[in-house]
């Protein structure tokens, strides 16, 4: 069975004509308006490919056909492969790919209920979880190793999700050049070397671009090490409708991907060719509470026309979700299944990211069990049907005939679990039977689903020698500080 999402139908929002005006827009931004780039290696190469570099401002003046050219080397494909090559992530437009959220620094304890500073230990169990789950597809470490030296933080993460999940990994902490060969590095040894894991890549980086118009020294600096050493890369635009970006979502659209086109013409003339993924999340500022509004129908709409955008360029998306709720329930719900649904109805190759409360800052750890049945009904939404032989039914229809059922056929078994979405969490029984069962609601269900996993599911440890290689990573860059 294809691992992801099967999509089968989409909706569109921009119109090809939109989506030019985007790009021609962007390119505008980048000629005229110029962008702040403060690597000195960025600023560089660009100067060295023809761009207009002014180094007391480090604002840079980008030539559309550096643009372009770079547009030309991008991959149409990529594989984000996992340690279990079943989990291997196909980044090729036929199907779409849940990741989870990552790096809160707030974890609400899944046995006390308070909230405390998040831990290895929550790195190692949400890994577990998002292993078990069928409908999360990528892991990202969902949280911060708070408890672990500030100078290994990152590298302690990657150690706990390596250790327990099969799954490709994903992070967003290689900001320096110095993180990025350290995270580099464990990703070598996860896959068996260099040459392995440049085959087989089972880590990959986003880099978060700054809005408005600015590409941070460190990030850019550490991408261009990722980039070289194999790593496949997410450049992620996030401007805020109202705030750092217009408040207009087409305008706000126009200023990200102005970001992203920057990022990747730098990272395209150093390294040509280098696997770069499109990424974009932007969610208005809410004016009234001034809070970034993830999970919003903006939110969405945004990452469907960015996904969009991305696919113009012939490249895989990865557009973002969010939720603002305090604590699972219904806001959470709401939230999520809005955020999710647009921009996979719109084909998205990554959605990134479920199971983080407060805007991406808290888990909950029953939070990520609901999301994953969130994606399952929206996958069967977006699967589509068809009509053939099979599916039209009319031997069936002929034999049952008139005043009949059709419970007891065999065409009846062979669909059930194939065409009708079977959930886990939601309860469909009577009010009697869910009421003789303690009247439990979905967050106490999903809190049960929770405890069952951490009890049972066991992931298959890595290799002895490439544990000790990953510790050996942390403790010399420990060591180095």
């Amino acid at each position: 069975m294809a691992y992801g999402i099967k999509r089968g139908i989409r909706f569109q929002i921009l119109s090809d004509d939109d989506l030019d005006k985007v790009h021609w827009s962007s390119l505008h931004v980048l000629q005229t308006v110029g962008i702040q780039v403060d690597s000195a290696a960025g600023r560089k190469i660009l100067k060295d490919a023809g761009a207009d570099v002014d180094e007391r401002s480090r604002v840079v003046r980008i030539p559309p056909h550096l643009v372009e050219e770079a547009l030309r080397k991008t991959k149409s494909s990529i594989t984000l492969a996992a340690r279990n090559p079943k989990y291997d992530a196909r980044l090729d437009g036929s199907r779409s790919y849940m990741t989870a959220n990552g790096n809160g620094a707030v974890t609400v304890d899944f046995d006390t209920g308070e909230r405390r500073p998040s831990t290895k230990q929550d790195v190692s169990s949400t890994s577990r979880i998002i292993d078990h789950l069928s409908n999360v597809h990528v892991h990202w470490p969902m949280v911060s190793s708070m408890d672990q030296h500030p100078s290994t933080v990152h590298l302690h993460d990657l150690d706990a999700s390596l250790n327990n999940t099969e799954k490709h990994v994903m992070y967003e902490t290689g900001v320096t050049v110095q993180e990025a060969k350290c995270l580099t590095e464990m990703g070598y040894i996860a896959a068996g070397g260099e040459k392995e894991f440049r085959r087989r890549p089972l880590t990959s980086c986003l880099q978060c671009t700054f809005a408005p118009l600015q590409l941070d020294a460190g990030v850019i600096d550490a991408s261009l090490y990722f980039a070289e050493a194999g790593v496949p890369l997410v450049f992620f635009g996030m401007p805020q409708p109202g705030a750092t970006g217009p408040a207009t979502l087409v305008g706000s659209l126009v200023v990200g991907n102005a970001e992203v086109l920057a990022a990747l013409t730098i990272t395209q003339l150093r390294s040509p060719g280098a696997a770069v993924i499109y990424g974009m999340g932007n969610a208005p500022l809410d004016m009234r509470t001034t809070v970034r509004a993830g999970g919003s129908p903006e939110h969405a709409l945004s990452s469907a026309m960015a996904t969009e955008l991305a696919h113009s360029y012939g490249m895989p998306s990865c557009v973002g979700v969010s939720a603002t709720a305090k604590a699972p329930g219904d806001q959470a719900v709401l939230e999520y299944f809005t955020g999710c649904a647009g921009p996979l109805l719109a084909g998205a190759d990554l959605m990134c990211g479920i199971g983080l409360l407060e805007d991406s800052s808290c888990l909950h750890y029953e939070q990520i069990v609901i999301d994953d049945e969130i994606v399952a009904a929206i996958a069967r939404l977006i699967r589509g049907e068809w009509a053939d032989e099979d599916t039209l039914a009319l031997d069936v229809i002929a034999k049952v005939g008139p005043g009949k059922n059709f419970l007891a056929q065999r065409h009846t078994l062979a669909h059930l679990k194939t065409d009708h979405f079977l959930p886990g969490l939601i309860d469909r029984r009577s009010h009697d039977a869910w009421s003789a069962d303690g009247s439990k609601t979905m967050v106490q269900r999903a809190r049960e689903k929770t405890k069952w996993i951490l009890a049972n599911h066991h992931v298959p440890p890595l290799d002895s020698g490439i544990q000790k290689g990953l510790a050996g990573v942390i403790e010399q860059a420990r060591k180095a500080k």
